[in-house]
């Protein structure tokens, strides 16, 4: 059962970003015009944001909350795979949103209490299977669509999520309990660091292909530099092995300067900006893992409040990345700021 909180978030995040590649194909499904998908993509997120804080007080045990929510992942991308309009795959959306919102902020808290002597190196292993899952999710989607359509894409990678979700239901009692939710607003620094982290993610990630289609680069191209998604996978596993040796605050804080110097290559032509996009990732990825195994360490009602300002953070990525599409720079000069306000925080003692 420990390892099925591991992997809960290589389940929850390959069914939830399953459908990113397939949004222009869904909206040819359902004969919508372009971008009414988007919400289908957007309110999710929002529901994490909403919904995560209150998740620790729900009258459930972990087990049970933690496998309902996959249980309800898997099934609302089922559903949304059959459904017969757009509105009902973008309802099922929500369902799964609503079923996201019960695994991360439980799963951040369990780990440290499974593994009490391997905590750090474990919280770093966990977020690298949300990086792996929604790398996976991405990838296979588009692979699958051509094989087995859209529908089919989505409903096989969504039965990963509905398996493991009755796994875990299946013997909710083997989870322990994590007791009553503290809510520190203490934690501020913790929880703006949780914001800044998926909005220089997103933000500058949304805002690459812009730059690099102004360069010359072609679409294929311009997917191939995604790529540098993965090297967050070795980022998140190896941070807490980095923060046993050098402590937590300074690999943190060394991951934020990397994550500083990548920022800083992306104003320079290629190869230097995917260089720097790659290393950017790596070192975003090795302080997410750092900062979650510290939300995880204070308990439900911390991790929850830390999930609900990570997801925010990617909300508001999402809002205001089109107001920088012919500023590149200034949305670099942004993240830059935000980076050494995260770097001089650091709260993850």
């Amino acid at each position: 059962m420990r390892l099925a909180v591991v992997l809960s978030g290589v389940a929850l995040y390959s069914a939830l970003y399953a459908a990113v590649p397939l949004l222009p194909l869904l909206e040819r499904l359902f004969g919508a015009p372009p971008g009414a998908a988007g919400p289908g993509m957007g309110l999710p997120l929002l529901l994490l944001v909403l919904l995560s804080p209150l998740v620790p007080r729900l009258p459930l045990a972990s087990g049970m909350a933690l496998g309902g929510g996959l249980l309800l992942v898997g099934l609302g991308g089922i559903l949304g795979a059959l459904s017969p309009s757009l509105l009902l795959w973008t309802l099922f959306r929500l369902l799964q949103g609503m079923g996201a919102a019960l695994v991360p902020a439980l799963a951040i808290a369990l780990v440290p209490v499974l593994y009490p002597q391997r905590a750090l190196e474990m919280a770093g292993v966990y977020m690298a299977g949300n990086v792996l899952g929604g790398g996976l999710g991405r990838v296979l989607a588009g692979l699958l669509a051509e094989g087995v359509g859209v529908r089919g894409a989505l409903l096989l990678l969504s039965l990963p999520a509905l398996l493991l979700g009755l796994l875990v239901l299946h013997a909710p009692s083997r989870l322990p309990p994590l007791g009553p939710p503290r809510y520190d607003p203490r934690g501020w620094p913790l929880y703006l660091v949780g914001g800044i982290l998926l909005f220089l993610n997103l933000f500058l990630a949304n805002l690459l292909p812009y730059r690099l289609l102004e360069m010359g680069f072609g679409p294929g191209q311009v997917g191939l530099v995604y790529l540098a998604y993965l090297f967050g996978i070795p980022g998140s596993a190896l941070s807490g092995l980095l923060a046993r040796r050098l402590g937590a605050v300074a690999t943190f804080r060394l991951a934020f300067l990397l994550a500083l110097l990548g920022m800083g290559l992306l104003l320079l032509p290629p190869p230097r900006l995917v260089v720097g996009f790659a290393l950017m990732m790596a070192a975003l990825f090795t302080a997410q893992g750092l900062a979650s195994g510290a939300a995880g360490r204070k308990g439900p009602g911390v991790s929850g409040a830390y999930v609900a300002s990570f997801y925010l953070g990617g909300t508001l990525a999402g809002l205001l990345y089109p107001l920088f599409l012919h500023s590149f720079p200034l949305a670099v000069g942004l993240g830059l700021a935000l980076g050494l306000l995260a770097f001089l925080l650091a709260p993850v003692r």
